[in-house]
């Protein structure tokens, strides 16, 4: 009687762990290389005009992780997933732009917008500018910077007289405007202005306050006191310039927004981690990291302990996975990084480590969080409107994934959860079901042969 007992509650107990394996791996929907190439189409495409902070496409993406968020069922880390900040933003003023040499004998020559001129984004606080040989002019070699009482102009030779690169925008820049030109333009505005001649340009972008948001979702884990893992991307670019040129930003960063979205979707499939994952797409880092320092800043205190791991520039072949570090951890150990370091090396995957401050993980560091991103150093193509999808590769998504994909389940799940939901519980405990459950007819047939 009680042989049987036994092998009834340990039938009974395996067919439950076995249906709960089986429940657990038909719930679990894996990370997807193939979503995460899709997702970066998306988001880089004219739909979205390329996610200028404080832009009406930029608005309508961050919708689109809200609602994701909220469709895979994560939380808001505060009262709602959108977290609001300011920003001065630049916008399209509508006006036609010029670069016009005006002498006194009437005689004008314009310069051709796109050819021979053309506005960098670093800052609009001025939209045009006047001067002659009798303001402060300034020549170097490749660049020349005009200073007047209404405000300061640097126009720069651009690299192969090519004007598709767009520097991001930095509302506290130096200079008033930023402009691009070509070495004729160079030389023409030099030999114009020893000749007495009057120069005048306008750009035509202004600056405005906007309300922008991050977008924060969170996976709660079981305990309180474990401090989170935030994982973070910045999902803003460069817009659309005057030419009609949209900067996608394919690389950067619809690639680091598209890796985290489907962490975020996968993982939402999985069992309840040990600790806190929080989820952020953050905004207007191309101003100057502030969607990164705004969130670490009115986050602090639930931020103490954490570890932060950034997306930017997620998938281009041939590089080695960069673990970027801010420059205030340059002297200080960091054992986020010796632990990333050492995933890497066991499943095969290069990495090279910089101490440079070119991305959000900075703004983390800076308040004494480590804090690292993870990129695919690829220059080639970034800034430009050639930042396409075509050129993101899908092994070099897998080849990150395979790395922060053991940073998570051992820093973050217990060992029962990632039994459960692994198929060696199904294996083990299918054998296990399999021996109880022929047991009886085993017995059976060894009673009816002793007859």
């Amino acid at each position: 009687m009680k042989k049987k007992l036994i092998y009834s509650v340990s039938l009974i107990s395996t067919i439950l762990l076995l249906s709960l394996s089986i429940f657990s791996n038909f719930t679990y929907s894996p990370f997807n290389a193939d979503n995460v190439k899709k997702s970066i189409a998306i988001l880089s495409s004219d739909t979205y005009g390329g996610r200028l902070a404080g832009s009406n496409e930029n608005l309508l993406v961050e919708e689109l992780i809200r609602k994701n968020f909220q469709d895979n069922k994560l939380l808001p880390l505060n009262e709602t997933y959108k977290e609001s900040f300011k920003v001065t933003s630049p916008v399209n003023n509508n006006t036609s732009p010029y670069l016009k040499i005006s002498y006194d004998d009437g005689f004008e020559e314009n310069l051709k917008y796109g050819v021979d001129f053309k506005e960098d984004m670093i800052n609009f606080k001025n939209s045009n500018l006047t001067f002659s040989k009798e303001n402060k002019v300034s020549v170097f070699s490749n660049y020349i910077e005009v200073a007047t009482d209404k405000g300061n102009c640097l126009f720069y030779l651009a690299p192969n007289n090519n004007f598709s690169f767009r520097s991001s925008f930095i509302s506290n820049f130096p200079y008033n405007m930023m402009v691009l030109i070509n070495t004729d333009t160079y030389n023409k505005i030099l030999d114009s202005l020893r000749d007495g001649a009057t120069i005048s340009i306008n750009i035509p972008f202004s600056t405005e306050e906007k309300e922008i948001s991050n977008v924060v979702g969170v996976i709660e884990g079981t305990s309180n006191s474990l401090p989170p893992l935030v994982l973070t991307a910045h999902f803003d670019h460069l817009g659309t310039d005057a030419l009609k040129n949209t900067y996608g930003g394919a690389l950067d960063n619809s690639s680091g927004t598209s890796f985290l979205l489907e962490l975020e979707r996968s993982l939402s499939t999985y069992g309840k981690p040990k600790r806190d994952i929080i989820f952020v797409a953050l905004n207007a880092e191309e101003f100057g990291l502030l969607g990164s320092k705004d969130f670490a800043e009115k986050n602090l205190d639930k931020l103490k302990g954490a570890e932060v791991i950034n997306f930017d520039m997620i998938g281009s072949e041939g590089f080695p996975l960069t673990l970027m570090v801010g420059t205030a951890y340059k002297d200080k150990s960091s054992d986020l990084l010796k632990s990333i370091e050492k995933i890497a090396k066991a499943n095969n995957v290069e990495t090279v480590v910089q101490y440079e401050n070119s991305s959000d993980h900075a703004s983390f560091n800076d308040l004494g969080i480590e804090a690292l991103s993870f990129c695919h150093a690829d220059l080639s193509k970034i800034h430009t409107p050639n930042d396409k999808v075509e050129y993101i590769s899908l092994d070099a998504i897998d080849s990150a994934y395979s790395v922060i994909e053991d940073k998570i389940f051992d820093s973050s799940y217990s060992l029962v959860t990632k039994f459960f939901y692994g198929k060696i519980s199904l294996f083990i405990l299918s054998i296990l079901f399999g021996f109880l459950a022929s047991a009886p007819f085993v017995n059976y047939f060894k009673k009816r042969k002793i007859k």
